[in-house]
């Protein structure tokens, strides 16, 4: 690329960095409201059971499979459904190992918001672990985390809106 394309590509980034609406999703994932720093997790020799009655009692999407402190996997909602009732697999007889998303992408919790976004966007996750220093797992991120963190910058234009989209359009002709 050319020096002129690369400074045209600089002046690109500066401008969306300058725009007031930029630091929705350029702050860090610490800003995140939804976020708390303590995580629901097992040991690796949970069953699917265990997990899924862990997830239903604290209203959780995902948990966090830890050894000795550090991750070792991800359990979701969603392998729930691929890897446990679409193989018809019993979950009191299933390992957490057997189904589990092991070694997930994770995050720290001075990352940006763009980037758990990016990453779960482009890699298809609704739930990134965050890491601390020693990279010990110390909170999930969640698509919802980040969407309600969104909707608090456009909470009037979010919240305000009609129950459904066609009742915005008025079905009689208004005027002369």
């Amino acid at each position: 690329m050319s020096s002129d394309g690369i400074e045209e590509e600089e002046r690109i980034a500066n401008e969306r960095l300058s725009d007031p609406d930029a630091e929705i999703i350029h702050g860090s994932i610490r800003q995140l409201s939804g976020l708390h720093e303590s995580i629901v997790a097992l040991d690796r020799t949970a069953t699917v059971d265990e997990a899924v009655q862990t997830m239903i009692q604290n209203r959780l999407g995902a948990i966090l499979i830890v050894e000795d402190n550090k991750l070792v996997g991800l359990f979701s909602e969603r392998d729930v459904l691929k890897r446990v009732v679409a193989q018809g697999r019993v979950p009191a007889e299933t390992s957490i190992v057997d189904v589990m998303t092991p070694d997930p992408e994770c995050l720290c919790f001075d990352d940006e918001i763009v980037f758990a976004l990016n990453k779960m966007t482009v890699g298809g996750f609704r739930h990134v672990p965050i890491l601390d220093e020693d990279g010990a797992p110390i909170a999930v991120v969640s698509m919802r985390d980040v969407v309600d963190h969104i909707v608090s910058y456009y909470s009037n234009e979010v919240y305000n809106l009609p129950a459904t989209p066609e009742s915005r359009v008025s079905s009689t002709r208004e005027g002369a």
